[in-house]
């Protein structure tokens, strides 16, 4: 699919990131599609993103609403007030009862109110929930069957055009016909079978400006799509993946099972950051099954796991498609301070691909793994570890790989302490062609495609080999040693998935 496909995602299922939207009440916790506000450091909504930190676009500048038609960026809100400049500070309700009782009837997720100027020019400026004085807070009044409430948002910002900046730490919230305000209230604990009577938004003035008409909105980025169920593939027949080194289509399996487990791989095994253990209490590790082995990145370091599996060497011929599957978990001490690589696949070939070695289509190419730093407390995705691919192909816009997340269903974003099943599939394109291909899954489930990349323009180019590679940076360092452990690495020519069975820790 296209890159901008990938921002519009849907909805993350229950085993990556706990409880999500079910379509019963207004809210849940843990939705990732939710807007993030603003802790600091431009990590919140802005022109660009509804969450900076976690890499997720909208769709349009400056956001994606519904009106109350159902139409997309519309222009007929479900509610509008009109103010004069007449210099009164003051509270402005909006009746907002049929967008809310869309949200606690299933009908869409609830992913906060959309502020826009339908007529004048403005601005307005209204106390955000920022404000030293809590009684000019905004709040969503709600008169139900279970009784009055009185909500405080959880997030609220506003967006500008001119800046990468975001804006949810100020203490207002402007509103114009070029500013749009965001504002979400968690209404989670409101009874499913409550009845809502009557919904009011109300804002309090900061600054008066021209004369306009503010039009409420929905805000509808991300997607809701139903969950999907795991793909199975080979590992389906081999429970717990015991076995699966006899399939035909298996060209190698690690399990970490013997002390010689580097015997079967090209070299870098020998490395003193690379442990193979079964216990590591102090980082609340529990096994996946058996022994796994663990990646460290000592502090002040860089690489924490630099090992290869060449196929011209190990089995005569390298292959120009291959699905590359691993079971991965990040411990709580995992805090990098940058992003950097993960286990991928690669034909770099000693020339080019890596390191700031453009690709060029003669010369090299590479698929790697790769994480980010985890969004900020406050933020949706708080403390996961966002994954994706870190891609040396044709056509780049400049000498370093592009970063491509796996948003698809937000399911590249990994929490700690939970084993997760990788799995990358990678054919190379016809040379010359934009065919090429990556594909992404996470426990069973799609997380990213592309079908339209140029590794090569020659075909001496192949799959040279499986490049387990942990590395922090770029060039930052990390600042405490951090710790990655991985298990059951399967390499194949058909699709592997996740094992069947109930492996230990695997947090299902």
């Amino acid at each position: 699919m296209a890159t901008s496909s990938m921002w519009a995602a849907a909805v993350l299922g229950t085993m990556a990131l706990g409880v999500l939207w079910t379509g019963h009440g207004l809210a849940a916790p843990r939705d990732p599609g939710q807007f993030a506000d603003d802790t600091g450091g431009d990590t919140g909504a802005t022109r660009d993103f509804y969450n900076r930190a976690g890499d997720l676009r909208w769709n349009e500048l400056m956001g994606d609403y519904h009106d109350a038609q159902g139409t997309y960026r519309g222009d007929q809100p479900y509610a509008t007030v009109h103010l004069e400049d007449d210099d009164t500070p003051r509270a402005v309700v909006w009746n907002v009862t049929s967008l809310v009782n869309e949200w606690h009837g299933g009908v869409v997720p609830s992913r906060g109110f959309y502020l826009l100027a339908t007529s004048g020019s403005g601005p307005y400026d209204f106390h955000s929930r920022e404000s030293d004085d809590a009684t000019v807070r905004p709040r969503l009044r709600l008169s139900t069957s279970a009784g009055d409430q009185v909500a405080e948002p959880v997030a609220d910002t506003w967006l500008e055009a001119s800046t990468y900046r975001g804006f949810g730490h100020e203490d207002r919230l402007r509103v114009s016909n070029r500013h749009p305000a965001l504002v979400r209230f968690d209404l989670s604990d409101l009874p499913g079978d409550a009845t809502i009577q009557r919904a009011e938004l109300e804002l309090h003035v900061y600054a008066l400006r021209d004369a306009m008409d503010i039009g409420v909105f929905r805000c509808s980025h991300g997607h809701d799509a139903p969950e999907e169920s795991p793909t199975y593939g080979i590992a389906a027949d081999f429970p717990l993946d015991r076995g699966i080194e006899t399939h035909a289509d298996v060209v190698l399996f690690t399990d970490f099972e013997q002390s010689n487990w580097g015997r079967q791989w090209t070299d870098g095994t020998d490395e003193k950051i690379l442990t193979r253990l079964r216990e590591d209490e102090s980082r609340n590790f529990e096994p996946l099954q058996g022994h796994a082995l663990r990646g460290m990145v000592p502090a002040n370091g860089h690489t924490g796991m630099d090992f290869v599996y060449k196929f011209a060497r190990e089995v005569g011929s390298e292959p120009e498609e291959i699905y590359f599957r691993y079971y991965i978990r990040f411990p709580e001490q995992w805090q990098p301070s940058f992003g950097g690589k993960l286990p991928g696949v690669a034909g770099t070939y000693g020339k080019a691909g890596w390191g700031g070695r453009r690709a060029t289509g003669a010369d090299g190419w590479s698929t790697r793994g790769q994480y980010w730093v985890s969004p900020p407390e406050g933020n949706p995705l708080s403390g996961v570890v966002p994954i994706g691919n870190y891609v040396y192909h044709v056509g780049m816009e400049g000498s370093w790989g592009d970063w491509l997340g796996w948003q698809q269903g937000y399911r590249g974003y990994l929490e700690r302490d939970r084993w997760y099943s990788v799995e990358m599939f990678v054919k190379l394109n016809t040379p010359g062609q934009p065919d090429g291909v990556l594909r992404g899954w996470v426990d069973g489930r799609p997380a990213f495609e592309r079908s339209d990349l140029v590794f090569r323009n020659t075909a001496d180019l192949k799959i040279e080999q499986v490049w387990m590679n942990v590395y922090h940076g770029g060039t930052a360092a990390i600042p405490a040693d951090g710790y990655v452990y991985v298990d059951n690495i399967v390499v194949a020519r058909s699709y592997i998935g996740p094992m069947l069975g109930q492996p230990a820790g695997a947090g299902r």
